[in-house]
């Protein structure tokens, strides 16, 4: 109690006065969760390229996602930086094209934790918890095998397990042994191929990423809502092998699906348009494979999404349930896309559109173009700077994307004439890939001087796939795309660390 005389009102008032001070720096510091910023539900889709319902696929069950694209924006012109699991979503994380991060491979033979040697990047789940947010994570956000970040990106994350066969569980120890890849080839040496396939009686919760929706969900419903929430959920399907429950197996008849109508490669194409590696030869599949097999491996690929369509819609159930639905923003992105026979390949590791277009829907809270489609094309670096807007957070220096938030507003809105994805396809070099509203342009360079080597350019006016390398035949469009690209890579980060990873291997300068 103040003692009773007249000097009381006055220290009163400035024991009030330094209180107010107080609060009002803590909360200029760390602001609450009740000043109204939006929770985030971030989800990461693996190998989802962007053949769902609303991204006018009509043979694909995709009702959950379609209905979150209903009530956002979807970004039908949105490119991945490359086609490769590990530097696409570190991209993303980071903000910084491949070329920034010295990043463009991973190996399980040199796994690395990233922030060691790349201490100056701040990841996006780490900037909404350097602001207050709880960050949590399940599934696949990062590849392990360039690292986690545990301790700077999360509160918590649990990665989960692979994705496995029913058989894994089985008592037929053949079965298993095959399935966990310990038996060998008895001509080779080399383990076994794996089946591609497998439609099992049993649960979503049985495969990894409907127990990665389960651990989420719980998570979501423990959470204290005086902090903001960033949750990440990352779906490891579609990715092969293309396993899942019968039931999503069931919604389709194989016979109705329509396989892809480019079965060979574009005319003209230079050496450094596929890779080397065929993700497909990882499994028991013949080569050439029969169209009756490549139906099955369509099949499954189309029940894998059915699968990952319901787990999307148990989260935004979950929101609902906790009563923050109306006040999540949440975003939606393939990492890259993937060929389904396309061109004759089942795999992505290429700069063709099929690989490099991805599927994005963002749903902001109070965006006026929520509802709305856009042709605009953007790139998934832009996620970053995206989310910080929208959030009312700062945006670190090092982040290279551009914010979509005007495109959210406006979908008409343009704000990038063209995207960038990238990969080493020869070793020695580096291929870059321009995409603008019509056109597709190549180029492959020395990857230590620079110098030209061999280019490609396909007109995409009338078809997403490419047909005829028409290089040659326009001379002053070539001109232009190379001062774009010259434009492009002159004025972007370039990593001088030390340390690359590329598809080749760890590279020590």
């Amino acid at each position: 109690m103040f003692g009773m005389n007249n000097t009381t009102p006055k220290r009163l008032f400035r024991i009030l006065g330094l209180l107010s001070l107080i609060s009002w720096v803590t909360a200029s510091v760390m602001p609450a969760a009740s000043e109204g910023r939006p929770h985030v539900l971030f989800i990461s889709i693996d190998d989802l390229r962007p053949d769902l319902g609303s991204f006018n696929n009509p043979e694909v069950e995709s009702p959950s996602i379609d209905q979150l694209a209903r009530e956002g924006v979807a970004f039908q012109r949105a490119y991945c930086q490359q086609s490769l699991c590990g530097p696409s979503r570190l991209s993303v994380m980071t903000g910084v094209y491949p070329d920034g991060l010295g990043i463009w491979g991973m190996s399980g033979g040199y796994q690395i934790e990233w922030r060691e040697t790349r201490p100056d990047f701040t990841s996006l789940s780490e900037e909404f918890r350097n602001h207050g947010y709880k960050a949590i994570g399940f599934g696949k956000i990062y590849d392990s095998r360039l690292g986690l970040d545990l301790e700077h990106s999360w509160d918590y994350f649990e990665s989960g397990w692979k994705g496995h066969y029913a058989a894994s569980d089985s008592s037929d120890d053949q079965k298993k042994a095959l399935n966990q890849g310990k038996t060998r080839d008895k001509n080779t040496g080399r383990p076994a191929a794996r089946r591609a396939v497998e439609a099992a009686e049993v649960p979503d919760e049985f495969y990894s990423d409907g127990n990665a929706t389960r651990l989420a969900i719980a998570a979501l419903n423990q959470h204290d809502l005086s902090q903001p929430l960033f949750l990440a959920v990352g779906f490891q399907k579609p990715h092969l092998p293309f396993v899942a429950p019968q039931k999503y197996w069931d919604l389709y008849d194989r016979e109705k699906l329509t396989l892809a109508p480019r079965r060979t490669p574009p005319e003209g194409f230079t050496k450094y348009m596929f890779s080397w590696y065929k993700e497909i030869e990882m499994y028991d599949v013949p080569v050439p494979t029969p169209p009756a097999f490549e139906r099955e491996l369509l099949h499954g690929y189309y029940a894998c999404v059915s699968y990952v369509d319901a787990q999307v819609g148990k989260l935004v159930q979950a929101l609902k349930d906790k009563g923050i639905y109306e006040n999540t923003l949440i975003v939606l992105w393939g990492d890259h896309g993937f060929k389904l026979g396309d061109f004759g390949e089942w795999a992505k590791h290429t700069n063709l559109e099929t690989d490099a277009r991805v599927p994005l829907i963002i749903r902001a809270p109070g965006s006026a173009g929520n509802g709305q489609a856009s042709t605009s094309i953007v790139e998934l670096v832009d996620l970053f700077p995206t989310l910080c807007e929208l959030a009312g957070l700062p945006i670190p220096e090092h982040v290279e994307g551009r914010s979509l938030v005007p495109i959210l507003e406006n979908p008409q809105t343009k704000l990038r004439d063209y995207a960038l994805t990238q990969y080493p396809m020869v070793q020695g070099t580096m291929s870059y890939s321009l995409r603008t509203a019509d056109w597709r342009y190549h180029e492959t360079r020395d990857d230590t001087t620079g110098a030209f080597i061999a280019g490609e350019l396909y007109d995409l006016s009338a078809s997403l796939a490419e047909q005829r390398n028409v290089f040659a035949q326009h001379p002053d469009r070539v001109e232009h795309f190379a001062a774009l690209l010259d434009a492009q890579l002159e004025s972007a980060r370039k990593w001088t660390g030390g340390e690359r990873i590329s598809s080749w291997g760890l590279v020590e300068e």
